[in-house]
């Protein structure tokens, strides 16, 4: 069974009159579109309008899509990532050297505590205490 609001009281009611749950709505056959084609990032797709603007290869990366120059990379990031970056079979936490160290260090040392201090607690509750 179909319902529908009454125009009278405002709430759902029974429709008798509606045949299909359709109604009044006919469905309409699809139609036929072509696949849109795809378009990888090419030359005519870019937004560079002269020629005489874009830089020879190689010389300055362009941010995809503008015309505009990626901002230089800071001397002191460019130190670090030679840094991290370099095969010397170092875990990348400890890359950073000594201080890196003992950073690691306290972590794990402060890890150990609190799981031992929630071992506690939880024995703390398991087993009352003996009077």
């Amino acid at each position: 069974m179909y319902h529908q609001l009454s125009k009278v009281t405002g709430r759902l009611v029974s429709a008798t009159h509606l045949q299909s749950p359709l109604f009044p709505v006919a469905p309409i056959a699809l139609q036929r579109v072509e696949v849109p084609k795809i378009q990888y990032n090419t030359s005519h797709m870019s937004t560079v309008t002269e020629a005489s603007a874009c830089p020879a290869p190689g010389s300055q990366k362009l941010i995809p899509g503008t015309n505009i120059p990626y901002a230089p990379v800071p001397e002191n990031i460019r130190r670090k990532q030679e840094i991290f970056q370099k095969h010397n079979d170092l875990p990348v936490f400890l890359k950073g050297g000594p201080f890196d160290g003992i950073l690691y260090r306290f972590t794990m040392t402060l890890c150990v505590l609190g799981l031992a201090g929630i071992a506690h607690t939880i024995y703390k509750h398991a087993v009352p205490k003996k009077n």
